[in-house]
Parts: C-alpha cells; sequence; structure tokens
C-alpha cells in the first residue's frame, strides 16, 4: 500500500504539492487569524457595555481594534475555506484516472494488474487519505477560529450562525471536498481528458454552490419554518425561497397577506385612526383615509406574522448538506468502478 501511494504521488506530485500548498496556508492562515483575534478580544464587560451603549471610550476603542482583527477570520472563512474543497477535490480526482487515459498508460497498468478495481483503489485511496485527511484538518482550525471571532453578540455569548456560512468550516467543509473529489473522479473517468474534465467539473461545482445548496435549504427550510410574530425579536435563518409574510387569526389560523387585506377589504376605520398601517395603506397622515385594512386587522386581533426558521434548527440545515454532499461524492466514486472496468484503454 505504501509502494502505491508513493507511486501515485510520484505520477501527480504537481497536483499534489499543489494541494498540500493550499491546504498547509490555509491552516495556518486559520491558525494565525486565531491567534490574533484572541489578543485583541476585549472583555465579557466591555462586550457587554457596548452592545447596551454605555461602554467607555477605553472600551469602544478595545471593541474597534477587535473588529478590524475579525476581519481576518472572516477572509479565511470566506472565500479561502469555501473555495478550498473544489479546489483540491478537482485537482486531486482528476488526473487518477484521466491522466492514464489521455497519455495511453492505463492499458499496460491495467494488464499488469490484473483486475482494474484494484488498480483504481490502490489509485485514489493515497489521494482520498490526502485530501480529505487535510480538508477535515483544515475544516476544524477554520471552525474553531470562527468560534474566537465570535465570542460576543448583542443576544449575549456565542455565535448567531448563517447558512450562507455552512461550507466553510466544520464537517460540511470536509463533505464538499468529498463530492468534488468524486465528481472529478468519474469526470476523469468518463471524459478521458483532464482539461474537458476540469472544465465540467468546475461547471458542476458552480451550479451544485449556487443552485443545488439553495435548492437543498429551501427543502430543509420548509420542514422546519414556524410563524412568529414581526414583533418578536429573536434571532432566525434566513433561508432562500422562504419569506412568507401574513396575519394570524385570533383563532391561530394563518392567512396570507392578500386573504388578510381582502377580508379588511371595505370595513370601516378604527375610530381616531388616519393613518393606515404601512404595508396595507397609502394614506397620508391627517388626510382622509381610504385604506383602512392594516387599523382593521390589528383592532381585531389579528398580528403580523413572518415564517422564519429558528436558530435552533442550523444543525438541521449542516447534517441536511453533509447527508446530500457526502452521497453525491460516494456515489460517484461507486460509479467509477464499474466505468473504469469497461473502458477501453485507447
Amino acid at each position: 500500500m505504501l509502494r502505491s501511494a508513493l507511486l501515485t504521488f510520484r505520477m501527480h506530485r504537481f497536483e499534489v504539492l499543489l494541494v498540500a500548498v493550499l491546504l498547509t496556508l490555509t491552516a495556518v492562515s486559520a491558525l494565525v487569524a486565531r491567534s490574533h483575534v484572541a489578543a485583541a478580544n476585549p472583555s465579557n464587560e466591555c462586550w457587554s457595555q457596548n452592545w447596551s451603549g454605555g461602554s467607555t471610550l477605553e472600551c469602544q476603542a478595545s471593541v474597534a481594534n477587535f473588529w478590524g482583527a475579525a476581519d481576518e477570520a472572516s477572509f479565511v472563512a470566506s472565500p479561502l475555506a469555501v473555495s478550498l474543497p473544489f479546489i483540491v477535490g478537482l485537482l486531486l480526482g482528476v488526473p487518477i484516472v484521466g491522466r492514464e487515459l489521455e497519455l495511453r498508460t492505463a492499458g499496460l497498468a491495467w494488464s499488469l494488474t490484473g483486475r482494474r478495481w484494484r488498480w483504481l483503489l490502490a489509485r485514489f485511496v493515497p489521494m482520498l487519505i490526502l485530501g480529505g485527511g487535510g480538508l477535515l484538518i483544515v475544516a476544524l482550525l477554520v471552525a474553531d477560529m470562527a468560534r474566537v471571532a465570535h465570542p460576543w453578540n448583542y443576544l449575549g455569548p456565542g455565535r448567531i450562525p448563517d447558512l450562507t456560512e455552512i461550507g466553510s468550516e466544520g464537517m460540511p467543509l470536509a463533505a464538499r471536498g468529498l463530492m468534488t473529489l468524486g465528481i472529478g473522479l468519474l469526470l476523469g473517468a468518463v471524459a478521458g481528458r483532464t482539461l474537458p474534465a476540469f472544465a465540467i467539473g468546475t461547471i458542476a461545482c458552480f451550479a451544485l454552490l449556487f443552485l443545488g445548496v439553495p435548492f437543498l435549504q429551501g427543502r430543509v427550510g420548509e420542514g422546519v419554518a414556524v410563524w412568529r410574530d414581526q414583533t418578536d425579536d429573536r434571532p432566525a435563518l434566513y433561508v432562500p425561497g422562504i419569506s412568507d409574510a401574513g396575519y394570524r387569526a385570533p383563532d391561530g389560523t394563518i392567512l396570507s397577506f392578500a386573504q388578510a387585506q381582502a377580508l379588511a377589504a371595505g370595513q370601516p376605520c378604527p375610530p381616531d385612526e388616519t393613518s393606515p398601517d404601512p404595508g396595507m395603506g397609502k394614506a397620508v397622515t391627517g388626510a382622509p383615509v381610504a385604506d383602512c385594512s392594516g387599523q382593521w386587522l390589528a383592532a381585531n386581533g389579528y398580528a403580523a406574522v413572518t415564517r422564519v426558521a429558528p436558530i435552533e434548527s442550523y444543525p438541521t440545515f449542516e447534517n441536511a448538506e453533509i447527508f446530500a454532499t457526502s452521497t453525491i461524492g460516494l456515489v460517484c466514486i461507486l460509479l467509477t468502478f464499474p466505468i473504469v472496468s469497461r473502458r477501453r484503454p485507447a
């Protein structure tokens, strides 16, 4: 196994060295950014004063200095960490089969090995260890750096997560690397040439990142979203495709904005009301009221609500992406074995 790994690394030494450099630089950047942020972190008392609006000049300067250091962490998390699994996956995955087919050395290698699946496994496992192991270390370091960079917010200790940051740290980052490695491996075996496989793989990764991820988050969000009063200031997650607004009736029924407006249309204005709700009417204060829908709904117990994903559902989105991306990667890897077994060398 060690001999096969050394042979694989020697054959693809350019990609291996480039990936090793990228992983090392990102890991070192995360460690350096973490140390800078930790050194600049103000005390909890200073954070509390900052959010309450009664901080001293010294505390304000300390917080401002901290945000300057935190910008380093945000750069490491995005775009470096977001793009890293796609770069690593394609660099390591595409040449495993694609280069041997392109250079016409696959036929000789397959004839000497005997079983093609054994040959593929010997080439793939070293790349998987390098890419998967390196990405996992980077993912953990970036996640630790992100936690240090968000020690306190206006809600108290801890970080307010954002769905756009899911793939920039932790296990989702490593899972994206596995997915891209599998996609690169499969495309290299199908195309038989590295450059077209790289091009198609890049397009596929962009499509998954900008179309697939929002679609997945929207489907997960449909299952975890709840209706909350618009006056409820508890933190929530912005989910692509979920921005519903409406009204909650006194009996708990949820009405859409159009349904509520139709229900209140033509109703008399409550006493002493001259200006309707900004979302329902357009009259100017002091002028005759043409539409009192907003006032009528409020006066009759209809509360304005929005549909949001609770902050506590963040792990659900993480687990869904880990499962989806890992599954795509494993399926691509498994599909490569029968393709290699049946493919003509030239």
